[in-house]
């Protein structure tokens, strides 16, 4: 997954620029081979090309891609496009190398193109800010994806021939076809989702709730028995201990006093009232 997000923002979130830079170096078809011609040879001298494809290279490819990477790289017309054509080279080059079956060769080629006329001439290494690893499976993806945005650009910019059109429509067709499979898949999902959201909602307060009903009830019964330890120990084996056994003995007694003579006092009650109530007949009966 993180090669694929690596690969998408290395490459593809550039492709909208691909189109500038593929005009670009076709402009710079015919350039002069003199400028690169030794440094051209010397390149093409450490691969096996056959005959007809390394006089190719040394004529056409190599100085035309020399002339390309040196204006992305150093003029500055082309400083909003550098990063968009460095990316786009290497795709170009490996292009080139397949039709001519040399795809092995892609990552020297590169290599030394990107170094040897720079570096000779006291100059930074092309593109030196945007090397990243690829491999020949990344290429081939990125060749198939930007053929497809060719060609779906073609179809909605300007006329193409009748054999790019069939291609066009098929590859448009199918694009169409499973964007309507992806989308549909998202909302079954989705549906799924939110087919009982009450029901799924309670449950989850449910479980919330007596999650945090038990979390509750064990930290009152830990903190409770904490602390009752905490007492007996301080009770038990410590000074304050005996300090307030003491205390505890001197208000028992203080509360058995006040019980004693609480008891007395209605006990000499009893007989007062019986008293009273027998004066109070007498005087009554006289009158």
């Amino acid at each position: 997954m993180e090669s694929e997000h690596k690969t998408y923002s290395y490459y593809y979130k550039f492709m909208n620029k691909f189109p500038y830079c593929e005009d670009t170096i076709q402009k710079l078809l015919n350039v002069s081979g003199n400028t690169y011609n030794k440094f051209c040879s010397a390149i093409a001298e450490n691969f096996k090309f056959k005959e007809k494809v390394k006089n190719e290279f040394i004529q056409k490819i190599c100085p035309q891609a020399h002339a390309y990477l040196y204006d992305i790289n150093i003029n500055k017309e082309y400083a909003e496009y550098k990063k968009a054509g460095c990316r786009y080279y290497i795709y170009w080059l490996y292009d080139y190398l397949k039709k001519s079956i040399y795809t092995s060769y892609t990552k020297e080629v590169y290599e030394k193109m990107m170094s040897d006329y720079p570096l000779h001439n006291g100059m930074q290494k092309y593109c030196s800010d945007y090397e990243e690893e690829v491999t020949f499976e990344q290429l081939e993806e990125l060749t198939a994806i930007y053929k497809s945005y060719k060609c779906i650009k073609k179809i909605n910019e300007q006329d193409v021939s009748e054999n790019q059109r069939k291609y066009c429509n098929a590859l448009k067709n199918i694009i169409e076809e499973n964007q309507k499979q992806s989308v549909n898949k998202v909302c079954e999902h989705a549906k799924l989702q939110i087919s009982s959201p009450v029901e799924n909602n309670t449950q989850e307060i449910a479980c919330s709730c007596r999650s945090n009903i038990v979390n509750t009830i064990a930290a009152t019964i830990i903190v409770t028995l904490l602390i009752l330890f905490f007492l007996l120990f301080v009770f038990k084996y410590t000074s304050y201990g005996l300090f307030l056994r003491h205390r505890i003995k001197r208000i028992r007694k203080k509360l058995d006093n006040i019980s004693n003579i609480w008891n007395i006092s209605k006990r000499t009650e009893v007989p007062i009232n019986i008293l009273n109530s027998g004066i109070y007949d007498m005087l009554y009966n006289e009158s």
